[in-house]
């Protein structure tokens, strides 16, 4: 982090002979107590400078401390060491390693456009640091930042930042613009609430009711896929009221959830969707099916568990029936050779083709 010479090596500040601490012996944790502790200004001042023998995950969050201090004669150093901090050392850690403490402070007074770009990059970046660094990027690390369509997609204000910026691209500008029209709300308020299942019909039909349903439906032309359970056929069972179809959503066969999965009453899907336990290979179908409503491919956007399964998230990804905003965050899981085919695919929409593009760009190298 600096060149001045080793702590066993520097002079003391009196000139007679070498600095009297010699730290390599104590522990880091009693390194970092004496600094804090105010006990010995000496190795607070070399802490400082960044010239205690401690590795970069200990030492980094201990210069932060001081210069975030009261004591101006540590703060200025320890500022300074840290803007100055090598590369090669800082990219790793702070794109991996470094806590909230640290990535704040780095957004906020960093200046070193490699270390910005590696908090731009972390994929769990806390949202609000870049909203703190957007009006002060560069040309170049603005297009970083546009790439972050996961972050933008949950934190908006950063392309309000951004559109703050004194130094804005033309093609930042035009970017800003296309993620307000095709990937963000216009309005908080205008986002509805998930709408309940249940409470639609809560007047539930009994087992004699569905019986007398199921009667009636059989006397309709059959068409589609047949169900063994029921004997109904897929015309059949749409033909059944909406209440009885939302009773047979609960633990339907394999058969049965395919075809109300595919129901166009977006209530009796989901409710399938929620109520029965599906296996990879069905999930899988459900996604790369374009006759499935948006809403029950947004939810399957949302389970953690689907999503570490890469052909989910493929079969997500192609479909241009995925809700926009949702396929945009998954882009990113993508390897390169499918990021390329993505960027080719004229049915998908355009951000998420576009967004395709520029990872691959960036992947390939």
């Amino acid at each position: 982090m600096s060149s001045e010479p080793p702590v066993s090596d520097r002079p003391s500040p009196s000139g007679e002979g070498p600095a009297p601490h010699r730290p390599g012996g104590s522990s880091q944790g009693s390194l970092v107590q004496k600094v804090l502790s105010g006990e010995d200004p000496q190795m607070a001042l070399l802490a400082a400078r960044g010239l205690l023998p401690l590795p970069p995950q200990t030492l980094i969050p201990l210069q932060v401390r001081l210069a975030s201090g009261d004591d101006r004669e540590l703060a200025a150093p320890a500022a300074q060491s840290l803007r100055s901090l090598e590369p090669k050392v800082g990219v790793s850690y702070l794109h991996q390693e470094a806590g909230e403490e640290v990535l704040g402070w780095y957004a906020t007074h960093g200046t070193s456009p490699e270390l910005l770009e590696a908090i731009i990059r972390r994929r769990n970046v806390p949202r609000r640091f870049l909203v703190e660094l957007a009006p002060r990027l560069s040309p170049a690390l603005q297009e970083s930042l546009i790439l972050r369509q996961d972050a933008i997609v949950e934190e908006p204000a950063i392309i309000d930042a951004l559109g703050e910026n004194p130094n804005l691209t033309s093609y930042a500008r035009r970017r800003i613009g296309e993620y307000r029209k095709h990937l963000l709300p216009r309005d908080k308020a205008e986002v509805a609430p998930p709408e309940p299942l249940e409470e639609i019909f809560p007047d539930e039909p009994s087992e004699e009711e569905v019986e007398a349903a199921l009667e009636v439906a059989r006397e309709q032309p059959e068409k589609g896929e047949v169900d063994d359970g029921t004997g109904l056929s897929e015309a059949q069972i749409r033909f059944l009221p909406v209440p009885v179809r939302l009773k047979l959503t609960r633990g339907a066969s394999r058969g049965l959830r395919s075809i109300l999965i595919r129901d166009p009453n977006p209530l009796i899907a989901r409710s399938v969707l929620r109520n029965n336990r599906f296996s990879e290979s069905e999930i899988e179908q459900i996604a790369l099916n374009r006759n499935i409503d948006e809403k029950v491919l947004g939810e399957i956007a949302k389970e953690r568990e689907w999503l570490t399964k890469y052909r989910i998230v493929h079969a997500l990804v192609k479909n241009p029936r995925t809700p926009v905003a949702q396929s945009v965050k998954l882009v990113p899981r993508m390897s390169v050779r499918d990021l390329r085919l993505l960027s080719r695919d004229r049915n998908i929409p355009e951000p998420v083709r576009s967004t395709a593009q520029r990872l691959y760009r960036i992947k390939r190298i």
